[in-house]
């Protein structure tokens, strides 16, 4: 970690593949062993490393190198939705969580509600990277029970919705590619 770094919370990306039981030993070593770390995620190819400050060198061993560090204290400046269309495509669902709340705070109404319906996708999809998936399908059911627009940007919310409605554990990143209104 570079020492100039802002005290803050950072996600560290990384080019591996992991499964659950690996990653939930591995996460509670790390908790352990190093206080800064407070999130492992698992994605398809990558794992993402939730952390305050830096992290120490046993972590740094543990996890080896990492190929793209994020600031969360930057992302919660973004109010671009397809921004977080695109960190939702690649399975980054903790970033675009913090995305989608700017502009989540600053609407009203039913298109509040529709922000608020897809922070509670991603956040499924965080406790689905957690291993977490009942919780995930409790996010999903009280989600479904939302009033939202139908379509938001270049998505198709209602058809993600009707999808989720019908498998919980649908992952989001092909929801959105699948009911994406872009033109080929």
């Amino acid at each position: 970690m570079q020492e100039y770094w802002n005290p803050g919370r950072y996600i560290n990306i990384y080019n591996m593949r992991m499964d659950r039981l690996k990653r939930d030993s591995l996460f509670m070593k790390l908790k352990e062993n190093d206080p800064f770390v407070y999130d492992l995620r698992v994605e398809n190819g990558m794992v993402e490393l939730s952390y305050f400050l830096n992290i120490n060198k046993y972590t740094t061993n543990a996890m080896g190198k990492y190929f793209f560090t994020s600031d969360i204290n930057y992302l919660q400046e973004i109010r671009s939705f397809d921004f977080a269309v695109y960190l939702m495509e690649g399975e980054r669902y903790w970033e675009a969580h913090e995305v989608l709340e700017n502009n989540w705070k600053n609407s009203s109404g039913i298109e509040k509600l529709t922000y608020q319906y897809i922070i509670l996708l991603c956040a499924a999809g965080v406790h689905m990277q957690r291993g977490h998936d009942s919780v995930c399908r409790n996010i999903i059911l009280r989600a479904n029970k939302m009033k939202i627009l139908n379509t938001m940007g270049k998505l198709d919310i209602s058809g993600m919705r009707n999808e989720k409605s019908k498998n919980p554990y649908a992952e989001l990143s092909d929801l959105v590619f699948h009911y994406s209104l872009q033109n080929p």
